[in-house]
């Protein structure tokens, strides 16, 4: 008896010793781990087994090994494999630190997800995210997951369409779910200054050289200019170039006449439709209606329409003098203010890309205009010391605050094309003026694949620059 009592004994510790050796292998139930998390799928690999995971929290990322005892389940508890899950996905994970083992990974119930949402706003300046009526929190260490890849908020383009994840106000992950493509314009000189609009995302004003960048799928585009306007269906592919010749929708070729100005004094400014315009010599304008502001100090303002019509014409203005009938001076009188005439001539200036004016400046009264529409900074009547000579010598001249005193320098990769929301700008390194707020700019090279990046300019007061990686060759 004492015999098979010490035998078990012996057997027990032999035992006891082979199950705290390691055997390589772990047991398959689950609850048996040392380590839970909440994190977010950043990484699939099949090929090497590993996920990999990253807390939000901790701003950290680790990458775990699963194999066939490894748990899979969805938020309800329900078993799924591993070609269910998707990237970007909140998951309630439990592993083995050591071994650096998934023990389990189930998709969380308190995560929130909104997917492929195409109305939407990022405001990358305070970092949130703007999804309906809701607003979140989003930063730096968000996973952002873009063809299939981990990816940088720089890559989103605000035409995509994205699926957003969450827990709380907290924006844990962006999934770029259709992403965009590149539409160039050929035969479009005709459509200059007019508008192309595309689906319902891209709407602006054509000019020479653009590429548009524009969400990939099936799209009707619409163009139009000079009254004549045309329609077309285009298919976007992602990360593609698109040649849309909109050559033949064009109307009528437009005529146009020389019209040569005479105008009395010789000094007075002549605007024609907001723009301002050098008469010394005959000006080439299209045949039609067109808005014609003669300004002068000391004279009343005209504004009239005048119609071109021939291929040549002369038009005489002559401008009053600010007297009334007894021939006293009234050019210090308030100015006539025709709100009519003044909403229309901001609204020509305003269309053209210029600053409105005042009824001051529209009645000549302006004694500091430079010649400039609207917001001329250039005194005039100075001495040879730079002082102002006007009764306004308390007057001091406001610092510079514009951030368009300043540029934005594309300096990499190099010799590649630079486009600024979709306007061309020029081969790199080149720059452009520092206009604060969120912009597309994308880079082009013939055989190579373009890139856009969204790009959040700064609102400081000094100049910057920004190098990107090369583009992708085209197989």
């Amino acid at each position: 008896m004492l015999f098979c009592l010490l035998s078990l004994l012996s057997c027990g510790r032999q035992a006891e010793e082979e199950e705290k050796s390691d055997t390589g292998f772990v047991t398959a139930d689950t609850g048996v781990f040392d380590s839970a998390d909440t994190a977010v799928v950043a990484k699939i690999d099949m090929d090497e087994k590993t996920v990999t995971l990253k807390n939000m929290i901790k701003k950290r990322q680790y990458t775990l090994s699963y194999d066939g005892t490894t748990f899979f389940y969805d938020k309800y508890g329900k078993v799924i494999s591993i070609t269910q899950l998707q990237k970007g996905e909140i998951v309630d994970v439990t592993f083995f630190k050591l071994k650096k083992r998934l023990n389990s990974l189930q998709i969380s119930g308190d995560a929130w997800s909104h997917k492929y949402i195409d109305e939407y706003k990022l405001n990358e300046e305070k970092f949130q995210a703007e999804i309906g009526s809701a607003i979140y929190a989003y930063s730096e260490d968000t996973v952002v997951i873009s063809d299939g890849k981990q990816g940088d908020l720089i890559d989103i383009n605000p035409v995509d369409v994205l699926t957003f994840r969450g827990i709380g106000t907290d924006v844990y992950s962006i999934v770029v779910e259709r992403g965009h493509g590149y539409v160039r314009l050929k035969n479009e000189e005709y459509f200059y200054g007019g508008w192309i609009e595309i689906g319902n995302k891209i709407i602006q004003k054509v000019a020479e050289n653009m590429m548009l960048t524009v969400p990939e799928g099936e799209h009707q585009v619409l163009i139009s200019n000079k009254g004549t306007s045309g329609v077309k269906q285009i298919e976007v592919r992602k990360d593609m170039e698109l040649e849309l010749d909109v050559g033949d929708l064009k109307g009528e070729e437009p005529k146009y006449g020389n019209v040569i100005f005479t105008i009395t004094p010789e000094e007075a400014a002549l605007y024609l439709d907001g723009e301002k315009t050098d008469y010394s010599s005959p000006v080439r304008l299209e045949y039609g209606i067109h808005q014609m502001i003669v300004m002068a100090d000391g004279y009343e303002t005209i504004s009239q329409y005048l119609k071109v019509g021939q291929a040549s014409a002369g038009i005489e203005v002559t401008m009053k003098a600010k007297e009334d009938v007894s021939g006293n001076d009234i050019s210090g009188n308030d100015p006539i203010y025709d709100s009519e005439l003044l909403d229309e001539v901001n609204r020509i200036l305003n269309e053209k890309g210029y600053s409105g004016i005042t009824a001051d400046e529209l009645a000549g009264n302006n004694t500091g205009q430079s010649g400039q529409t609207g917001t001329g900074t250039d005194s005039a009547n100075t001495d040879g010391t730079g002082a102002d000579n006007t009764d306004n010598s308390s007057q001091t001249n406001p610092p510079v605050t514009s951030t368009l005193s300043y540029y934005v320098t594309v300096e990499a990769p190099i010799g590649v094309e630079v486009y600024l929301d979709g306007n061309y700008i020029g081969i790199t390194p080149c720059s452009f003026k520092k206009d604060a707020g969120s912009h597309t700019l994308t880079l082009r090279k013939t055989g190579y694949m373009a890139k856009s990046y969204t790009i959040q300019v700064d609102e400081e007061l000094k100049n910057i620059s920004y190098s990107f990686l090369d583009l992708v060759k085209i197989e």
